[in-house]
C-alpha cells in the first residue's frame, strides 16, 4: 500500500471516530423518539462534508465489523473496498483484504 492509501485509510478511521462520538451523544435521543443518526460521510476524501442520517440499528449493524464503513453513494473507492450494502442516502463499504483492512481493524474504536 502506498503513502497515499495510507492516507486515505486513516482519514476513513477519523470520521468513524467522529461517528462513534455523535452516536454517544444522539443514542438516547435516536432510540426514544425512533430518530435517526445523522452522521458524517467515512469517505477517505478529507474535504467530505456528506451527512447521513442512519437509523441505530443500520449503524449498529456496520460497526458490528471493524472493516465496514458507511459512505455517500459515489464516494467508495473500489481499489481498496466493495460495496456489502446500501441504505436510503448512503453505501456500507467492507475493504478487502490486506493492509486497508489491516488499519480499519487496528483503529476500530471499539476493539
Amino acid at each position: 500500500m502506498d503513502e497515499t492509501q495510507r492516507r486515505k485509510a486513516a482519514n476513513e478511521a477519523v470520521f468513524r471516530e467522529v461517528n462513534e462520538r455523535i452516536e454517544a451523544l444522539q443514542r438516547g435521543f435516536a432510540l426514544t423518539e425512533k430518530e435517526p443518526l445523522h452522521l458524517v460521510c467515512e469517505c477517505d476524501r478529507l474535504d467530505c462534508m456528506e451527512r447521513l442520517s442512519v437509523t441505530v440499528d443500520a449503524y449498529e449493524l456496520v460497526r458490528s465489523r471493524s472493516d465496514q464503513f458507511i459512505v455517500a453513494e459515489g464516494h467508495e473507492d473500489p481499489a481498496v473496498e466493495r460495496i456489502v450494502d446500501t441504505g436510503a442516502d448512503y453505501l456500507v463499504v467492507r475493504k478487502r483484504a490486506g493492509e486497508p483492512r489491516e488499519i480499519a481493524e487496528e483503529t476500530d474504536p471499539r476493539s
